[in-house]
């Protein structure tokens, strides 16, 4: 059976290496691939994507604009943005977009229950 992939993208390696320690301790039967930004998180996304974690805030392309492309590429993909900026507009671009929403720092419970 091949490992499910999970993209995290985010340009804070602090905030990776948070989520890295959560999905490697909870979930090692998963794949995690790393980018810090949206050009190198479409560069490593070539093959099945599961689940994508996206920060809003990057330099580049933002995680909205890189979900709106995730979502052509790999239909079904679950989508989550993450994000500092917890405004309402926030959380209505995601929803408009039919994405998760999820609040940094990712809780690990929060992250447990995305990937289960």
């Amino acid at each position: 059976m091949n490992k499910k992939r999970v993209l995290l993208v985010d340009d804070s390696s602090l905030a990776r290496m948070m989520v890295r320690k959560i999905v490697t301790t909870r979930f090692p039967d998963w794949e995690l691939v790393e980018a810090k930004d949206g050009a190198e998180a479409l560069s490593l996304a070539e093959t099945t994507l599961h689940l994508a974690l996206l920060d809003f805030n990057m330099p580049g392309m933002n995680g909205i604009e890189l979900a709106e492309i995730l979502m052509i590429k790999y239909p079904g993909v679950a989508l989550y943005l993450v994000t500092a900026n917890i405004q309402e507009r926030m959380q209505q671009k995601a929803d408009a977009l039919g994405i998760g929403f999820i609040k940094k720092p990712i809780a690990e419970n929060k992250l447990m229950e995305i990937m289960r």
